[in-house]
Protein backbone atom coordinates (compact mmCIF):
# COMPACT_ATOMS: atom_id res chain seq x y z
CA UNK A 1 0.00 0.00 0.00
CA UNK A 2 1.41 3.41 -0.72
CA UNK A 3 1.93 6.10 1.62
CA UNK A 4 -0.43 8.14 0.17
CA UNK A 5 -2.98 5.25 0.06
CA UNK A 6 -2.05 4.60 4.01
CA UNK A 7 -2.60 8.17 4.84
CA UNK A 8 -6.63 8.10 3.55
CA UNK A 9 -7.03 4.85 5.08
CA UNK A 10 -5.82 6.62 8.39
CA UNK A 11 -7.95 9.63 7.81
CA UNK A 12 -11.05 8.09 7.41
CA UNK A 13 -10.45 5.18 10.61
CA UNK A 14 -9.89 8.51 12.28
CA UNK A 15 -12.80 10.29 10.99
CA UNK A 16 -15.11 6.88 11.80
CA UNK A 17 -13.57 6.19 15.35
CA UNK A 18 -14.51 10.28 16.32
CA UNK A 19 -17.83 9.76 15.14
CA UNK A 20 -18.62 6.85 17.15
CA UNK A 21 -17.40 7.80 20.57
CA UNK A 22 -18.41 11.21 19.88
CA UNK A 23 -21.34 11.66 21.79
CA UNK A 24 -22.35 14.56 19.66
CA UNK A 25 -22.45 11.83 16.28
CA UNK A 26 -24.68 8.89 15.53
CA UNK A 27 -23.93 5.79 15.86
CA UNK A 28 -23.25 4.56 12.26
CA UNK A 29 -23.72 1.13 10.68
CA UNK A 30 -21.50 1.12 7.87
CA UNK A 31 -17.98 2.20 6.15
CA UNK A 32 -18.44 4.71 3.89
CA UNK A 33 -16.82 5.89 0.18
CA UNK A 34 -14.09 8.67 0.22
CA UNK A 35 -14.30 11.52 -2.17
CA UNK A 36 -10.63 13.38 -2.87
CA UNK A 37 -10.85 16.43 -3.98
CA UNK A 38 -8.20 18.83 -4.75
CA UNK A 39 -9.48 22.32 -4.58
CA UNK A 40 -7.32 24.18 -5.35
CA UNK A 41 -7.11 22.31 -9.01
CA UNK A 42 -10.18 24.08 -11.03
CA UNK A 43 -11.75 23.50 -14.54
CA UNK A 44 -13.55 24.73 -17.37
CA UNK A 45 -16.97 23.71 -16.69
CA UNK A 46 -18.16 24.10 -20.37
CA UNK A 47 -15.19 21.70 -21.25
CA UNK A 48 -15.87 18.91 -18.51
CA UNK A 49 -19.21 19.38 -17.22
CA UNK A 50 -21.86 21.14 -18.94
CA UNK A 51 -22.56 20.62 -22.95
CA UNK A 52 -24.57 24.04 -23.56
CA UNK A 53 -26.96 26.33 -21.69
CA UNK A 54 -30.54 28.08 -21.89
CA UNK A 55 -32.61 30.63 -20.59
CA UNK A 56 -36.14 30.63 -19.24
CA UNK A 57 -37.63 33.89 -18.41
CA UNK A 58 -40.34 33.35 -15.78
CA UNK A 59 -43.23 35.43 -16.59
CA UNK A 60 -43.94 38.31 -13.81
CA UNK A 61 -47.35 38.68 -12.79
CA UNK A 62 -48.39 40.67 -9.66
CA UNK A 63 -49.80 37.13 -7.87
CA UNK A 64 -46.76 35.35 -8.33
CA UNK A 65 -43.57 37.62 -7.85
CA UNK A 66 -40.19 36.09 -7.00
CA UNK A 67 -37.73 38.09 -5.38
CA UNK A 68 -35.37 34.42 -3.96
CA UNK A 69 -35.84 30.94 -5.48
CA UNK A 70 -35.21 27.89 -3.26
CA UNK A 71 -35.66 25.03 -4.90
CA UNK A 72 -37.46 24.11 -8.01
CA UNK A 73 -39.39 20.86 -8.55
CA UNK A 74 -40.02 19.72 -12.32
CA UNK A 75 -43.45 17.57 -12.06
CA UNK A 76 -45.12 16.64 -15.20
CA UNK A 77 -44.79 19.91 -17.39
CA UNK A 78 -44.08 22.09 -14.69
CA UNK A 79 -42.15 23.63 -12.58
CA UNK A 80 -43.22 24.46 -9.19
CA UNK A 81 -40.90 26.99 -7.06
CA UNK A 82 -40.38 27.78 -4.07
CA UNK A 83 -39.64 32.01 -3.12
CA UNK A 84 -37.98 32.03 -0.10
CA UNK A 85 -38.64 35.62 0.24
CA UNK A 86 -42.35 35.50 -0.01
CA UNK A 87 -42.42 31.98 1.41
CA UNK A 88 -44.85 31.21 -1.17
CA UNK A 89 -45.28 28.06 -3.94
CA UNK A 90 -45.66 29.00 -7.43
CA UNK A 91 -46.14 27.23 -10.62
CA UNK A 92 -45.13 27.80 -13.82
CA UNK A 93 -44.56 26.02 -16.54
CA UNK A 94 -41.54 25.18 -18.34
CA UNK A 95 -41.10 27.33 -20.74
CA UNK A 96 -41.91 29.69 -17.98
CA UNK A 97 -45.50 31.01 -17.87
CA UNK A 98 -47.15 31.61 -14.76
CA UNK A 99 -49.74 28.73 -14.06
CA UNK A 100 -51.22 29.40 -10.42
CA UNK A 101 -49.67 29.15 -6.44
CA UNK A 102 -50.36 26.34 -3.87
CA UNK A 103 -52.37 26.93 -0.88
CA UNK A 104 -52.23 31.03 0.61
CA UNK A 105 -50.71 32.68 3.49
CA UNK A 106 -52.98 33.14 6.60
CA UNK A 107 -54.42 31.33 9.56
CA UNK A 108 -57.82 29.83 7.56
CA UNK A 109 -58.97 26.18 6.58
CA UNK A 110 -55.96 25.12 4.27
CA UNK A 111 -53.71 28.48 4.93
CA UNK A 112 -50.30 28.41 5.96
CA UNK A 113 -48.40 30.64 8.44
CA UNK A 114 -45.45 30.67 6.17
CA UNK A 115 -43.86 28.05 4.14
CA UNK A 116 -40.61 27.24 5.12
CA UNK A 117 -39.57 23.84 3.45
CA UNK A 118 -42.18 21.46 1.09
CA UNK A 119 -41.65 18.34 -0.95
CA UNK A 120 -43.31 16.73 -3.90
CA UNK A 121 -44.22 13.91 -4.69
CA UNK A 122 -45.07 13.25 -7.83
CA UNK A 123 -46.31 9.36 -7.12
CA UNK A 124 -48.69 10.37 -5.09
CA UNK A 125 -49.35 13.78 -7.05
CA UNK A 126 -49.15 15.18 -3.26
CA UNK A 127 -46.98 18.31 -1.93
CA UNK A 128 -46.57 18.59 1.65
CA UNK A 129 -45.60 22.44 2.98
CA UNK A 130 -43.38 22.51 6.20
CA UNK A 131 -44.32 25.55 8.66
CA UNK A 132 -41.37 26.37 10.62
CA UNK A 133 -43.56 26.90 13.53
CA UNK A 134 -44.25 22.95 13.43
CA UNK A 135 -47.53 21.78 11.14
CA UNK A 136 -47.57 20.15 7.82
CA UNK A 137 -50.16 20.61 5.20
CA UNK A 138 -50.58 18.57 2.14
CA UNK A 139 -52.15 19.59 -1.04
CA UNK A 140 -52.83 17.66 -4.33
CA UNK A 141 -50.72 19.29 -7.72
CA UNK A 142 -53.48 21.72 -8.49
CA UNK A 143 -53.01 23.21 -4.98
CA UNK A 144 -56.18 21.94 -3.76
CA UNK A 145 -55.64 21.45 0.09
CA UNK A 146 -55.88 17.72 1.56
CA UNK A 147 -54.71 17.34 4.90
CA UNK A 148 -52.91 19.77 8.06
CA UNK A 149 -51.38 17.27 11.03
CA UNK A 150 -48.92 18.86 14.33
CA UNK A 151 -45.10 17.79 14.44
CA UNK A 152 -44.25 17.50 17.52
CA UNK A 153 -43.23 20.49 19.88
CA UNK A 154 -40.00 21.86 19.39
CA UNK A 155 -38.68 25.13 19.31
CA UNK A 156 -38.17 25.35 15.36
CA UNK A 157 -38.51 22.75 11.90
CA UNK A 158 -36.34 24.14 8.93
CA UNK A 159 -36.42 21.35 6.88
CA UNK A 160 -38.55 18.37 5.10
CA UNK A 161 -38.10 15.24 3.31
CA UNK A 162 -39.50 12.06 2.44
CA UNK A 163 -38.16 9.10 3.49
CA UNK A 164 -40.52 6.42 2.13
CA UNK A 165 -43.71 6.26 1.18
CA UNK A 166 -45.21 6.54 4.83
CA UNK A 167 -42.63 8.70 6.39
CA UNK A 168 -41.14 11.91 6.54
CA UNK A 169 -38.01 13.42 8.09
CA UNK A 170 -37.53 17.06 9.25
CA UNK A 171 -34.57 18.64 10.61
CA UNK A 172 -34.59 21.11 13.06
CA UNK A 173 -31.60 22.99 14.48
CA UNK A 174 -31.31 22.54 19.06
CA UNK A 175 -29.40 21.92 21.39
CA UNK A 176 -26.72 18.89 22.00
CA UNK A 177 -28.95 17.20 24.81
CA UNK A 178 -31.94 17.20 21.73
CA UNK A 179 -31.96 15.41 18.45
CA UNK A 180 -32.97 17.51 15.68
CA UNK A 181 -33.41 14.85 13.16
CA UNK A 182 -36.88 13.47 13.30
CA UNK A 183 -38.77 10.63 11.37
CA UNK A 184 -42.18 10.39 11.20
CA UNK A 185 -45.01 9.08 10.53
CA UNK A 186 -46.73 10.92 6.68
CA UNK A 187 -50.21 10.36 7.70
CA UNK A 188 -50.38 12.43 11.41
CA UNK A 189 -46.67 13.27 12.24
CA UNK A 190 -46.11 10.59 14.96
CA UNK A 191 -42.73 10.21 15.91
CA UNK A 192 -41.03 6.66 14.65
CA UNK A 193 -37.27 7.87 15.40
CA UNK A 194 -34.66 10.85 15.76
CA UNK A 195 -31.33 10.77 15.66
CA UNK A 196 -27.97 13.46 15.38
CA UNK A 197 -27.15 15.36 18.21
CA UNK A 198 -24.84 18.02 17.90
CA UNK A 199 -23.98 21.33 18.56
CA UNK A 200 -26.54 24.24 17.71
CA UNK A 201 -24.06 26.55 16.77
CA UNK A 202 -23.40 23.86 14.61
CA UNK A 203 -26.69 22.71 13.75
CA UNK A 204 -27.94 26.46 12.60
CA UNK A 205 -25.50 26.65 10.10
CA UNK A 206 -27.66 24.65 7.59
CA UNK A 207 -31.14 24.58 7.11
CA UNK A 208 -31.23 22.57 4.07
CA UNK A 209 -29.45 19.20 5.39
CA UNK A 210 -31.24 16.43 3.10
CA UNK A 211 -31.46 15.52 -0.50
CA UNK A 212 -32.73 12.23 -2.44
CA UNK A 213 -31.29 10.21 -4.84
CA UNK A 214 -32.39 6.96 -6.29
CA UNK A 215 -35.03 5.75 -3.81
CA UNK A 216 -32.64 7.25 -0.73
CA UNK A 217 -32.40 9.53 1.47
CA UNK A 218 -29.38 11.65 2.37
CA UNK A 219 -28.17 13.74 5.32
CA UNK A 220 -24.87 16.64 5.28
CA UNK A 221 -24.30 19.58 7.71
CA UNK A 222 -22.18 22.69 6.89
CA UNK A 223 -19.54 21.63 9.54
CA UNK A 224 -18.77 18.34 9.10
CA UNK A 225 -17.44 16.08 5.83
CA UNK A 226 -19.31 13.13 6.33
CA UNK A 227 -22.92 12.80 4.03
CA UNK A 228 -25.28 9.73 5.80
CA UNK A 229 -28.22 7.87 4.34
CA UNK A 230 -30.99 8.47 6.53
CA UNK A 231 -33.10 5.16 7.41
CA UNK A 232 -35.94 4.66 9.68
CA UNK A 233 -33.85 2.53 12.21
CA UNK A 234 -30.52 4.85 11.58
CA UNK A 235 -28.30 6.63 10.17
CA UNK A 236 -25.82 5.10 7.86
CA UNK A 237 -22.58 6.49 6.60
CA UNK A 238 -22.99 6.97 3.09
CA UNK A 239 -19.56 8.52 2.15
CA UNK A 240 -17.06 11.46 3.37
CA UNK A 241 -15.60 14.45 1.89
CA UNK A 242 -11.51 14.30 1.79
CA UNK A 243 -10.41 17.86 0.93
CA UNK A 244 -7.13 16.99 1.90
CA UNK A 245 -5.39 20.38 3.71
CA UNK A 246 -8.30 21.90 2.92
CA UNK A 247 -10.07 19.51 5.13
CA UNK A 248 -12.47 21.14 8.11
CA UNK A 249 -10.21 19.98 10.94
CA UNK A 250 -12.07 17.68 14.28
CA UNK A 251 -9.66 20.09 16.26
CA UNK A 252 -10.71 23.10 14.66
CA UNK A 253 -14.51 22.00 15.29
CA UNK A 254 -13.37 21.00 19.07
CA UNK A 255 -11.87 24.42 19.63
CA UNK A 256 -15.53 25.71 18.60
CA UNK A 257 -17.34 23.25 21.10
CA UNK A 258 -15.09 24.33 24.06
CA UNK A 259 -16.37 28.39 23.86
CA UNK A 260 -18.33 28.25 26.54
CA UNK A 261 -21.02 31.51 25.22
CA UNK A 262 -23.47 30.46 22.17
CA UNK A 263 -23.46 33.53 20.97
CA UNK A 264 -19.43 33.98 20.78
CA UNK A 265 -18.65 30.37 19.49
CA UNK A 266 -21.07 31.64 16.51
CA UNK A 267 -19.40 34.67 16.08
CA UNK A 268 -15.77 32.74 15.96
CA UNK A 269 -17.32 30.40 13.43
CA UNK A 270 -18.78 32.77 11.14
CA UNK A 271 -15.18 35.14 11.47
CA UNK A 272 -12.98 32.26 10.43
CA UNK A 273 -15.15 31.20 7.87
CA UNK A 274 -12.92 31.41 4.40
CA UNK A 275 -10.18 31.74 6.62
CA UNK A 276 -7.03 28.41 6.78
CA UNK A 277 -9.31 27.89 10.06
CA UNK A 278 -12.26 27.74 8.40
CA UNK A 279 -11.79 27.01 4.75
CA UNK A 280 -15.57 27.08 4.20
CA UNK A 281 -18.81 25.43 4.93
CA UNK A 282 -20.97 22.94 3.62
CA UNK A 283 -23.86 24.57 1.38
CA UNK A 284 -26.26 21.97 -0.66
CA UNK A 285 -25.14 18.32 -1.72
CA UNK A 286 -27.19 16.78 -4.24
CA UNK A 287 -26.26 13.52 -6.59
CA UNK A 288 -27.06 11.76 -10.00
CA UNK A 289 -26.15 9.04 -12.09
CA UNK A 290 -22.41 10.22 -12.88
CA UNK A 291 -21.80 13.31 -10.14
CA UNK A 292 -22.12 13.54 -6.54
CA UNK A 293 -22.63 17.53 -6.10
CA UNK A 294 -21.41 19.65 -3.31
CA UNK A 295 -21.31 23.34 -2.86
CA UNK A 296 -18.69 24.74 -0.59
CA UNK A 297 -19.67 28.52 0.70
CA UNK A 298 -16.43 30.64 1.58
CA UNK A 299 -18.31 33.92 2.93
CA UNK A 300 -21.47 34.81 4.67
CA UNK A 301 -24.06 36.81 3.02
CA UNK A 302 -27.38 36.22 1.07
CA UNK A 303 -25.79 35.11 -2.12
CA UNK A 304 -22.20 33.91 -1.31
CA UNK A 305 -19.15 32.92 -3.71
CA UNK A 306 -19.33 29.46 -3.88
CA UNK A 307 -16.82 26.51 -4.95
CA UNK A 308 -18.93 23.76 -7.05
CA UNK A 309 -17.64 20.23 -7.01
CA UNK A 310 -18.86 17.31 -8.89
CA UNK A 311 -17.13 14.54 -8.12
CA UNK A 312 -17.15 11.95 -11.54
CA UNK A 313 -18.44 8.13 -10.03
CA UNK A 314 -17.53 6.57 -12.87
CA UNK A 315 -13.80 8.32 -13.56
CA UNK A 316 -13.18 8.83 -10.11
CA UNK A 317 -12.18 12.11 -10.78
CA UNK A 318 -13.30 15.62 -9.05
CA UNK A 319 -14.54 18.48 -10.86
CA UNK A 320 -13.80 21.84 -9.48
CA UNK A 321 -15.09 25.24 -10.80
CA UNK A 322 -15.65 28.70 -8.95
CA UNK A 323 -17.03 30.70 -11.98
CA UNK A 324 -18.42 29.07 -15.37
CA UNK A 325 -16.41 31.51 -18.09
CA UNK A 326 -12.92 30.97 -15.71
CA UNK A 327 -13.52 35.08 -14.67
CA UNK A 328 -16.76 36.58 -12.79
CA UNK A 329 -19.81 34.49 -14.24
CA UNK A 330 -20.22 32.93 -11.09
CA UNK A 331 -23.26 30.27 -11.02
CA UNK A 332 -25.88 30.77 -7.62
CA UNK A 333 -26.88 27.61 -5.71
CA UNK A 334 -28.46 24.59 -8.18
CA UNK A 335 -32.23 25.05 -7.49
CA UNK A 336 -32.80 21.32 -9.25
CA UNK A 337 -30.14 18.74 -9.82
CA UNK A 338 -31.19 16.39 -12.28
CA UNK A 339 -29.88 13.33 -14.82
CA UNK A 340 -29.96 15.52 -17.35
CA UNK A 341 -30.16 18.82 -16.36
CA UNK A 342 -29.79 21.33 -13.22
CA UNK A 343 -31.13 24.60 -13.12
CA UNK A 344 -30.01 27.74 -11.16
CA UNK A 345 -31.18 31.36 -11.76
CA UNK A 346 -29.86 34.89 -13.20
CA UNK A 347 -30.34 37.89 -11.39
CA UNK A 348 -31.00 41.10 -12.96
CA UNK A 349 -27.88 42.68 -11.52
CA UNK A 350 -26.09 39.48 -13.11
CA UNK A 351 -27.45 39.80 -16.36
CA UNK A 352 -24.11 40.86 -18.60
CA UNK A 353 -21.94 38.39 -16.63
CA UNK A 354 -23.79 35.39 -18.43
CA UNK A 355 -22.90 36.87 -22.28
CA UNK A 356 -19.84 34.82 -22.35
CA UNK A 357 -20.89 31.57 -22.03
CA UNK A 358 -24.39 31.94 -23.68
CA UNK A 359 -25.69 31.99 -27.58
CA UNK A 360 -26.75 35.55 -28.99
CA UNK A 361 -30.18 33.81 -28.91
CA UNK A 362 -30.04 33.37 -25.11
CA UNK A 363 -28.29 36.02 -24.10
CA UNK A 364 -31.08 38.49 -26.21
CA UNK A 365 -33.37 37.15 -23.38
CA UNK A 366 -31.55 38.49 -20.58
CA UNK A 367 -30.97 41.67 -22.03
CA UNK A 368 -34.88 42.35 -22.30
CA UNK A 369 -34.83 41.47 -18.74
CA UNK A 370 -36.75 44.40 -16.62
CA UNK A 371 -35.66 45.37 -13.07
CA UNK A 372 -38.62 44.20 -11.86
CA UNK A 373 -39.15 41.08 -13.62
CA UNK A 374 -39.16 37.91 -12.27
CA UNK A 375 -35.68 36.43 -12.55
CA UNK A 376 -34.71 34.19 -15.15
CA UNK A 377 -33.77 30.48 -14.89
CA UNK A 378 -30.11 28.92 -16.22
CA UNK A 379 -30.79 25.46 -17.66
CA UNK A 380 -27.11 23.80 -17.71
CA UNK A 381 -27.47 20.57 -19.73
CA UNK A 382 -24.66 17.64 -18.62
CA UNK A 383 -22.49 16.14 -21.27
CA UNK A 384 -22.98 12.97 -21.40
CA UNK A 385 -20.11 10.86 -19.52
Amino acid sequence: MTSTMTKHVYWLMGIILIACACKSTPQQEAEGKVYQVDLQKKVNPFKEIFSKAEIIPLETVDNGLIVYCKKIYPVGNSWYIHDDWSQNLFAFSQAGKYEFQVGRKGQGPGEYLNLYDCIIDSASNEISVLESYGRVLQYDLTGKHKNTFELPARPNYYSIEALSHDCLVTWSALEASDNSVLVLNKENGETLNAYWKDDRMFNQQQMSPFYSYDGKTYFGVSLRQQVYEVRKDTLALAYVWDFGKDNISEERLKFYLDIEHPSERNNKILNDMGTPLLPFTIEEQKQNHQYCYVSLRLEMGVRPDLTHVFYDKKKKKALVFDHLDGKECKMNQPLYFGENYLLTDVLYDDREKFKSILPESEYQKLKSMLEDDNPCLLKLYFKKG
